[in-house]
């Protein structure tokens, strides 16, 4: 499922769709926003559409902040910083109630301004950020029973809550002698931007141009892939680019043991038999072993 940017008054179907709109409550409007009689096969209710976060349409995060969601938007396939931030939204409106009191009733002094000098702690305004107008509303409700200053503060606060996980994960994983199995900061950051995105291609693109094997230094987005279509193959019409090609294959991961595969990662013989033992080392574990017993149980 592919996204777009939307702006300010549309629908993005994708987000939306993945989430989920809230329960409708109350009638339909009589009319849509350009004054024609609302059809709800066709038009959107007001509280589907896009809306600016705040009055002046952009968001001031401290600057980690806006770093760490310019980053989501390559990283995990995002349209957008506004796609991020709604995904963002969306999630913490997802957590339990339990965890919605730590987020918003717990203070956190992480970019305390106390004894700071006036413009040692400067925001940087990330723009245009639109969320949907009863994501707004649910902020606006934030801000009304917790000790949250306004929407903005709700959104860095929303930031330094699962930053702060992806943090708290990466310590713990440092602290553990064999902590192969034990998730670090970007396993925890990776679940998070890819929550209710399991049907979108635009993660498994994203993912494709940074998640090396274990095992690899080759930087595959940096190389020119090589050939490995015959030339009779290239050379028809409409045949895909190397490029291409090589995407294709490292995003469905087809024969990750063969030569097309290491050829399409840009690797060399070493890194090819380096990722492969560790692969293959994994491939015998114990829960791989496990869950091969399980597909042929399940399979008679």
């Amino acid at each position: 499922m592919s996204g777009f940017s939307a702006k300010a008054g549309s629908r993005a179907t994708g987000d939306l769709a993945r989430w989920g709109p809230p329960p409708i409550l109350g009638p339909a409007p009589r009319f849509n926003q350009d004054g024609e009689p609302f059809n709800p096969h066709k038009h959107t209710r007001p509280e589907h559409m896009l809306v600016d976060i705040l009055p002046s349409g952009s968001l001031p995060l401290m600057p980690v902040q806006a770093s760490w969601i310019e980053r989501a938007v390559d990283r995990y396939g995002f349209d957008d910083i506004g796609e991020v931030i709604r995904h963002l939204v969306f999630a913490v409106n997802a957590e339990r109630k339990e965890v919605k009191k730590l987020v918003f009733k717990i203070k956190r002094c992480l970019h305390c301004h106390v004894g700071a000098r006036q413009d040692q702690h400067a925001k940087v305004n990330l723009s245009p950020v639109q969320v949907y107008s009863f994501q707004l509303k649910w902020l606006t409700s934030v801000v009304d029973n917790c000790p949250v200053r306004d929407v903005g503060k709700a959104l860095r606060i929303i930031c330094d809550y699962y930053m702060s996980r992806v943090n708290e994960a990466e310590i713990a994983k440092g602290k553990v002698d064999n902590s192969e199995d034990v998730k670090g900061g970007d396993d925890v950051e990776l679940e998070l931007f890819t929550r209710r995105r399991s049907h979108d291609s635009r993660v498994t693109v994203a993912i494709a141009r940074w998640n090396t094997p274990v095992g690899s230094s080759s930087e595959v987005e940096n190389k020119e892939p090589v050939q490995i279509l015959s030339d009779e193959a290239q050379g028809l019409k409409g045949a895909c680019s190397p490029r291409e090609t090589a995407e294709a294959i490292r995003r469905c991961q087809v024969g990750r043991g063969s030569a097309s595969y290491a050829e399409s990662r840009g690797e060399t013989a070493e890194e090819t038999k380096k990722r492969r033992e560790l692969e293959v080392m994994k491939e015998d574990g114990e829960e791989m072993k496990r869950a091969k017993e399980l597909i042929r149980k399940t399979l008679g």
